[in-house]
């Protein structure tokens, strides 16, 4: 289910929890685990969940995917791969004729990891052997489906490699983690922060602790640096009363942008989940993607 905003500003959901799917399991979905070792690092895994097409694409031109498309889903904070909009564009995707996949970041949902160490250092390495693994499934076309803090991810993988990612569709993509954060940790919750290494983020739906490594890793990555890195098609959708991501932020982010094709949506009285306007957000995630002739 889609979580609530917890204080930060970011949808949240209890780490490390079952994922809760609806049976039947469709024909094509299988949930898998990709390992995660790296140097230095406890041996952890990544837990993905594939839908392959059912059956053969529809006849209708501007429904089906050419050859190796896959939408790729990528959560927010705190969250997990099986929120209410993530399940519905699998229906809706898998329906049109399109392969979609999910999965949890590290720390989050039945992945392994920590909140402790999360940074978006660690998010792309976990987005880039996700990528790999369905590059090798067959899926060179990827379209990321982003939300909030995996919006902010995608974009910068996008960035990052550029030649990975076809599209990417954003709802509220969190450009300033950094400036949520501190805003939220206050001035003097902030100096304890960056002497301990470490603070306590607790609300009604997680609890965990966050590393000053985070704020530090962030700061590796410059808004500025993003604005002229980003060259990837992409359509950023955004509520007008959204308290998490605010959406002056994110229309800057698209107008002063020097890569043109970058699509803005405003909500005008959207807020920062837009779950109610599900229905809504497909529809135009298609028309971006047919706009754009990424779709047969």
């Amino acid at each position: 289910m889609d979580r609530r905003p917890n204080a930060t500003g970011f949808p949240v959901g209890s780490a490390n929890v079952s994922i809760r799917i609806a049976a039947p399991i469709p024909a094509g979905r299988r949930m898998e685990t990709i390992p995660i070792e790296r140097q230095g690092r406890e041996a952890s895994h990544l837990a993905v969940d594939y839908t392959s097409p059912a059956g053969p694409p529809p006849a209708t031109p501007g429904t089906a995917a050419t050859p190796g498309f896959c939408f790729l889903y990528l959560h927010g904070f705190g969250s997990e791969q099986s929120g209410e909009k993530a399940e519905f564009f699998r229906r809706q995707a898998v329906a049109g004729g399109f392969a979609f996949c999910s999965f949890d970041f590290e720390g989050h949902g039945r992945s392994g990891g920590g909140m402790r160490g999360l940074t978006l250092s660690r998010n792309l390495e976990d987005l880039s052997l996700v990528v790999s693994w369905l590059e090798a499934k067959g899926h060179p076309r990827l379209c990321l489906i982003g939300s909030s803090m995996g919006g902010g991810t995608g974009m910068w993988y996008s960035a990052l490699n550029p030649e990975r990612v076809v599209a990417g569709l954003h709802i509220a993509p969190a450009l300033d983690f950094e400036g949520s954060l501190l805003a939220w940790a206050g001035p003097e919750r902030t100096r304890a922060w960056q002497e301990s290494g470490i603070i306590q983020f607790a609300n009604d739906f997680v609890s965990c602790e966050l590393g000053w490594g985070l704020i530090e890793d962030l700061r590796a990555y410059p808004a500025e640096s993003l604005l002229l890195r980003y060259r990837t098609p992409a359509l950023l959708l955004q509520g007008r009363f959204d308290t998490s991501v605010p959406w002056r932020g994110v229309a800057e982010f698209a107008t002063r942008c020097p890569f043109r094709d970058i699509d803005l949506h405003l909500f005008a009285d959207g807020d920062h989940r837009l779950t109610d306007r599900k229905e809504r957000l497909w529809a135009l995630m298609l028309e971006f993607l047919r706009g754009r002739q990424l779709l047969a």
